[in-house]
């Protein structure tokens, strides 16, 4: 399907519209980190699925952190929605770009060391709960 000059035009113009503030409102510092936080954590979990490296406990400490990353309703849903479309574009073109099996040192690397970030992020969330951390 092939979109018109125009059309594609007008499409990002309200993508980018969307993703602005509301005029009369103040940018706030705090927005613009967790819009960044969010957009990272977005890409950290898509290198772990490229990697095959997204069991349940790493989704659930993804999961867990968007959700705490969105809590409040500080950012507006449509401006969420274009973080992580951008996360997942991120990840998508840093993968393009390891060229023929150069992946494989990413998800020893960066790949790995996701997990363990959500795996860790979970694992605190639930020793705060009381609920006992998963096994290494």
């Amino acid at each position: 399907m092939q979109m018109s000059a125009s059309r594609l035009g007008l499409f990002l113009s309200v993508a980018f519209a969307t993703a602005l503030p509301s005029p009369g409102r103040p940018v706030q510092a705090e927005s613009v980190s967790r819009g960044a936080a969010i957009k990272q954590v977005v890409y950290l979990y898509s290198v772990t699925e490229y990697c095959g490296l997204n069991t349940g406990d790493v989704y659930d400490g993804y999961r867990r952190e968007i959700r705490d990353l969105t809590r409040g309703g500080r950012l507006p849903e449509s401006t969420v929605r274009w973080l992580r479309i951008h996360g997942i574009i991120a990840a998508d073109l840093e993968y393009d770009n390891r060229g023929l099996g150069g992946f494989r040192i990413w998800c020893r690397t960066e790949g790995v060391e996701a997990a363990k970030h959500f795996r860790a992020f979970r694992d605190a969330q639930l020793a705060v709960d009381g609920i006992p951390a998963s096994a290494p």
